[in-house]
Parts: C-alpha cells; structure tokens; sequence
C-alpha cells in the first residue's frame, strides 16, 4: 500500500509502529521508542509529584550540593536534574545504575545515562547483575542529597521511589550523617566508574585532546553514528583552515596568544586531517544517520547547526566540493555508509557508538562546542554499546531512513541547486 501511495505519512508511521510492536512485542518495542524520543528530544516524561518538586527547588536554590543517584533512570527526574546541574556550577551527581539482562531495564539506564553524560558535574558507576542474587541496596530506587546554604548551614536529604506512588521524602541535618552512611554503602557494592568526572575548561588545548581522542577511537573501532548534520569532520581540512583563520580563531581565545593558539590549530587540524580519512576511507565501517534538513541548511548557508562561533560559513564553492565528497563516497565506498532520517522529528543529540566499547552522546546545540571535553562523558560500557547497535541497525535504520539511492538522490539534488547559482 505505501509503494502504491495509498497512504498518508501519517498512516504509514502508524502502520510501521504496530507492525514492530507485533514483531518485538510490546515491552521491547516500547524500550526502543524511549531511545527514539531521547535521540529526538521528544521524551513524554511523567509529571513530577508536587513535593518532589519542592524538594529538587530546594535543591536548585542550595549554594552547594553533592547527589547520589541509585537505581533511577526516571526521564521527568533526569531532565529536571539536568537543569539544575547546568545552572549550578558547584553541584555534583553520582549516578550509581545496575545493569541487568533485560533489554528493556538496559535501555532505561541506557537513555538516562546519555541524557546526562556531556555535563561536567555528571559521573556514572555501573555494576552488572547477571546471574546474581539482588542485594537489598541494589534493588532500591533513591536519591539522596547534601545540600549547603551559603549561610554554611547544611542538610541531608533522602527520597525513595515504589514503583507508581508517591516518593517519601525525608531530610535532616548533615551532622547526622545520613549522606556519608550512603556514600560508604555504594563504595562497598564493586560499582566500575563508566563516567568519568571532569573540570577542564573551555580551550583550544581541551578541544585538541578531545580530537585526538575521538581520533583514535574511530581508527581502532566500527562505529554507528547519528547526527543531526554536517560537522567539522566531513570538511578537508583545507577548507576547515581556511574557514578557522578567516573567522577569527586565532583571537577567539583572549587568555591565549595567537602564537600559542595557531600551534594548537595545527595539531589540530593534523588530528582533523587523521579523522576526515578515518570517517571516508578507514579500515572500519562507519555508518551514519543524518537529517535532511540540516544538510540542506548547510548547504543554504554554509553553517553548521551547532556552529563554532570562530569560523565563517563555507563559500558556495567549498560546500559544493564538501557534498561532492559525500556523493563519491556514498557511491563508491563501502566502508561508508549514510542514510538521511525520514521522521518528521529532527535529531536533538548526537550519538558515536564504537562497537561493544563505548558511546559518545551529546545535545546537537553543543556537539561542537570547544566546552564538551569528550575523553570524560564517554560511556564505557560494552553492553549498553552493544545494545545501542542491535537499536541502530533493527530499529533506526529499518523503519525510519531512506534508503541508499533516495539518500543519494537527496545529496544530488541539492548539489544540482548549489551549482544553478553559480
């Protein structure tokens, strides 16, 4: 019926959806909608009970605070703390999860951990339970908190989640020592850190040591990638230098001298060069999921979507050179492959899986931000990378792409655009 024209856009979606329910069965096919909304930014959270919000205020307002997470992945919960941590530099939070067997209970540690993953005051301690019997604490949902005023008075607080009801929620003085009792118990439990904490800065050095990471990472491992659009890394690097100097890189960073910042450049740009032929010609695969629209922004505008702001857009000669790249390769590279998305919903992160290794996950408005220091909000679990693929390949690529030739097709077009304006 769909290659009749039969039906709507919207029929046909619906259709796919019932038809992967019947297919996964209902708990399985509900696990990869979650990651779907996560990817997109359209999670359906639960409302948050009133007094948990009173308690998160009380949170927010504190001039300090350390949280210890155990056992929730709650999507309400974790964009509510996300907030928080963005707008209090001096917070922290541990999330401590336990990994089971299930697909559906991995994909919920799985969508928590990413959502929080790129912010510096996030780390994350897994423990895998397969064929062991449950302690009582890693059974237990909670949070718990010590918070400082900026008077130095200081409190505790401990809420617990059952399952639908409502959490109880108790706080009392620091000096009693409910936080430390918690803290000590975690330490016991043979928790492995899978996110690491971090407190580099904004720099032209982080940004290079995050590149030269990424750098070996692609060299070494197949990856699976989604991404709303074009970045630096599909741009040869004369382009990318060309772009940087005219658009001011070598002043963007005050505390730096020009001098001090065009030797980083080129390290940059060597590592740059290494990952450009990592992505188009390495000796692993390297399949990717990109909107449609954003690479017709970009070749509009010649700007990136999340753009660094010392760069100036790409002259209409240069973006037609960068998506012939991309055409030749999708034509003729194998180890290269791109799909374009066909939801109606663009991409609200930007996912790197290595396979059965580690995820790199950060929102699209920051995924080239100088300010993300990637060697420490990368997941390293090989479960839940393994996990992510089986979605990538079964899920995303199955039911919501075009296909190779419309994808191909879609470059080619905007190519034959780019060129009538010349």
């Amino acid at each position: 019926m769909d290659a009749l024209g039969l039906l709507t856009e919207q029929e046909r979606r619906s259709l796919t959806r019932a038809l992967e329910t019947s297919r996964l069965g209902k708990q399985r096919a509900a696990a990869r909608l979650r990651l779907r909304r996560l990817l997109t930014g359209a999670n359906t959270a639960d409302a948050l009970d009133e007094e948990l919000i009173q308690c998160l205020e009380s949170l927010r307002a504190a001039h300090a605070a350390q949280i210890l997470l155990v056992n929730c992945y709650r999507p309400a919960l974790m964009e509510r703390l996300g907030e928080i941590l963005a707008q209090r530099p001096a917070h922290t939070l541990e999330h401590f999860v336990n990994v089971g067997s299930c697909e559906e209970q991995m994909m919920e540690v799985l969508c928590a951990v990413l959502s929080l993953a790129y912010l510096r005051a996030y780390t994350c301690a897994a423990r895998d339970m397969d064929g062991e019997l449950p302690a009582a604490l890693s059974e237990c949902e909670l949070m718990c908190f010590t918070a400082q005023n900026r008077d130095g008075a200081s409190t505790d607080t401990l809420v617990t989640f059952d399952g639908g009801s409502k959490p109880l929620i108790h706080t009392q003085p620091s000096s009693q020592g409910l936080f430390g009792f918690l803290r000590r118990a975690l330490d016991r439990r043979g928790y492995r850190q899978v996110i690491e904490p971090y407190k580099q800065q904004e720099s032209p050095e982080a940004f290079v040591a995050s590149i030269r990471f990424c750098t070996e990472l692609e060299r070494s491992k197949p990856a699976c990638i989604v991404k709303p659009g074009l970045c630096l890394n599909e741009v040869a690097s004369g382009f990318l230098r060309a772009a940087l100097l005219e658009g001011g890189v070598l002043r963007y960073f005050p505390e730096w001298t020009e001098r001090q910042v065009r030797a980083l450049l080129e390290e940059f740009l060597y590592f740059h060069a290494r990952r450009f032929e990592n992505s188009f010609y390495g000796a692993h695969a390297r399949r990717q999921i990109m909107s449609p629209r954003s690479v017709r922004r970009f070749a509009l505008t010649g700007r990136f979507d999340a753009p660094f702001l010392a760069i100036r857009a790409f002259t209409v000669r240069e973006r037609i050179a960068i998506l012939e790249h991309f055409e030749r390769a999708m034509d003729k590279n194998d180890g290269f492959s791109m799909r374009l998305w066909n939801e109606e919903s663009d991409f609200a992160m930007e996912v790197h899986c290595f396979e059965n290794t580690s995820i790199l996950a950060v929102p699209a408005a920051l995924s080239s931000s100088v300010s993300v220091y990637y060697p420490a909000i990368t997941l390293r679990h090989s479960r839940l990378a393994a996990l992510f693929t089986e979605c990538f390949e079964d899920d995303l690529l199955r039911n919501s792409t075009m296909s190779a030739q419309e994808s191909f097709g879609y470059i080619s077009g905007l190519l034959d655009e780019l060129r009538a304006t010349l």
